[in-house]
């Protein structure tokens, strides 16, 4: 097909979409454009056979680095992976197979995201749902009743999909230790956002490798660093834990697999260095404070118009209204907006969220709370 007749054709569907100044549900945001020009020099490179492309690794390598001294783990060992998906399961998947227990369970929060019930079914363990207390935080005590001999995880959550919540690491940690059980931290989201949040003054506790206790932590560089999708990455503390899941490969130049996906783009590591080092940590915890200063932008103006709103600890922000079914579907025609497991709408703030369009809306929503 001719390239011009054909792009025209993608276009068509590609129309269908919508723009990213409508969206305010989205944990993913517009990329850096500087990754546009590292993915053509990298599209055709394959991580799953490493030895194919050195250099690629290394970069890979760098990037796994950089992040975990942003973890507290200068030592951190990992790979740059699909998604948040992909990296939960590689950290459940370590953990089965260390305690191979006959009827395994882990331990999470019942605010989990919906990856935990893929990763229970898939690697077949039990997955045990905690009730969170009045933060929006996993229950420690109730997190204690739930451990038994098969238990073999706790899985802590840094930066919960619907609320930005953020579960006790530390006290999680103490449990581990003392019941000899792995602890896989999920900040798909707050990976790249608490780091920054702390030194801004937003957060002051502890969710890392800084916390003896934890085994691997789940981070996305296709949300808040602005990676093109796909960009996960499953950060460990160190490489021996991948001894648990490492498998012969016989027929590639690297004799062994140790990710669950065979191929494996190479670009999506290459982005993720380049953004790195575009952006730095100054420019990162720039966007966090104003994508921060944003939230609590909005935060104000919805308690001004009287929707029942719970204070922000990211920039993730949910309210609530007598009528709120009503807003809800009266946004839709005109932003991207989501519902929580409670019924309150959901706005993530993004670093393409301007205030041009939290200005418009509110305005929206004062014209909604007028007419329905």
């Amino acid at each position: 097909m001719n390239p011009e007749i054909l792009l025209k054709i993608l276009k068509k569907f590609k129309n269908k979409d919508l723009s990213y100044d409508k969206i305010l549900s989205s944990m993913s945001s517009i990329p850096l454009k500087i990754c546009l020009d590292v993915y053509k020099e990298f599209y055709h490179t394959n991580l799953g056979d490493p030895k194919l492309f050195k250099g690629t690794k290394e970069i890979e390598d760098i990037a796994i680095k950089i992040i975990g001294s942003w973890l507290n783990n200068r030592n951190a060992y990992g790979f740059i992976v699909s998604g948040g998906t992909e990296a939960n399961l590689t950290g459940l998947w370590i953990a089965r197979n260390i305690y191979k227990k006959k009827k395994p369970n882990f331990i999470v929060s019942e605010l989990c995201h919906f990856s935990f019930d893929k990763i229970a079914d898939l690697l077949n363990i039990e997955i045990r749902k905690v009730p969170v207390n009045e933060e929006y935080e996993i229950d420690i005590d109730s997190v204690r009743k739930y451990i038994d001999e098969n238990t073999i995880a706790i899985v802590g959550i840094a930066g919960t999909t619907e609320y930005g919540s953020v579960d006790n690491i530390k006290e999680l940690g103490l449990i581990c230790e003392e019941n000899d059980l792995y602890l896989h931290v999920d900040a798909a989201f707050g990976g790249f956002v608490l780091p920054f949040l702390k030194e801004l003054g937003y957060y002051n506790k502890e969710f890392d490798f800084k916390i003896k206790a934890v085994q691997s932590i789940t981070v996305d560089p296709h949300k808040m660093l602005l990676v093109p999708i796909p960009a996960g990455g499953i950060i460990l503390r160190n490489e021996k834990l991948l001894d648990n899941i490492t498998f012969e490969a016989h027929y590639l130049l690297e004799k062994r697999s140790r990710t669950l996906l065979g191929t494996r783009s190479g670009a999506s590591a290459a982005m993720t260095l380049a953004s790195i080092l575009y952006l730095g940590r100054k420019g990162l915890k720039k966007i966090v404070d104003d994508c921060m200063r944003k939230t609590l932008y909005l935060y104000e103006e919805l308690n001004d118009l009287g929707f029942n709103v719970i204070k922000p600890k990211m920039n993730i922000l949910v309210f609530s209204h007598r009528k709120i079914e009503k807003i809800y579907k009266g946004i839709l025609k005109k932003y991207a907006v989501s519902m929580t497991r409670r019924n309150e709408i959901r706005v993530v703030i993004m670093p393409h969220v301007t205030y041009e369009m939290l200005n418009d809306f509110v305005d929206y929503l004062k014209y909604l709370l007028k007419n329905i």
